[in-house]
């Protein structure tokens, strides 16, 4: 019989396991932004009639990321051209500078979040049909149009097209947002559509708030 010690398993180092979390993490960004491009597509050239195939198309899993990636395309945007509408909705507080930043960042991921938030409410007071990662899906889908819109009206403005031209793909970007909100509560969620006329309101006035709420937050922390 042996008397040598016997050998535990070797653990594998931590560094192994933060790039192994790191991968994942990675393969799941990849995986999100596929879905993305590939609901994207589908809806650019029918926002309203697509919708709810493109989202029925998804597993929960999926129409979160999707939403989330919506969502941070949105802020990009967003941020890129000065905050635009959701700078009206913060009170005007975004200015220059990284603190500027992280304001238009708080202020229109808070706007996704509001919309998300208030498709849930609209659901559950309503009886409505789906799940969270409809809310959510619908957070981002919904800013998404008017991210895009609003770099759009920036661009032709920075080569010198301005006046109703220059801010009509804005304007696009909002209707287009007015209709996903609406056919997202209608179509999918199943709400009565006279009623979800009326929610869509509601529902953006959830996103303006909470955006408003976390700009006030955020200025009171950084100035």
């Amino acid at each position: 019989m042996s008397d040598a010690p016997e050998q535990q398993p070797a653990t594998p180092p931590p560094r192994a396991d933060y790039q192994r979390a790191a991968q994942d993490a990675m393969h799941s960004a990849k995986s999100a932004a596929k879905d993305a491009f590939a609901t994207f597509m589908k809806l650019i050239y029918n926002p309203v009639g697509a919708l709810p195939e493109a989202y029925g198309a998804l597993a929960p899993a999926q129409a979160i990321g999707v939403g989330a990636v919506f969502a941070v395309v949105a802020v990009i945007c967003l941020l890129i051209s000065g905050g635009g509408v959701l700078a009206m909705a913060s009170g005007g507080m975004m200015s220059m500078g990284f603190k500027g930043f992280l304001i238009g960042l708080g202020t229109t991921l808070g706007a996704a979040a509001g919309i998300a938030a208030g498709s849930w409410l609209s659901r559950i007071l309503c009886r409505g049909q789906g799940n969270l990662a409809f809310d959510i899906f619908i957070g981002g889908a919904a800013l998404l149009p008017i991210g895009l819109g609003t770099l759009a009206s920036y661009l032709l403005g920075v080569v010198g097209i301005g006046g109703p031209i220059g801010q009509l793909p804005m304007l696009v970007g909002i209707s287009l947002m007015v209709l996903v909100v609406f056919t997202g509560l209608a179509r999918v969620a199943g709400i009565k559509e006279g009623l979800a006329s009326y929610l869509v309101a509601g529902v953006l006035a959830a996103g303006m708030l909470v955006a408003y709420l976390i700009g006030r937050m955020l200025v009171g922390i950084l100035y």
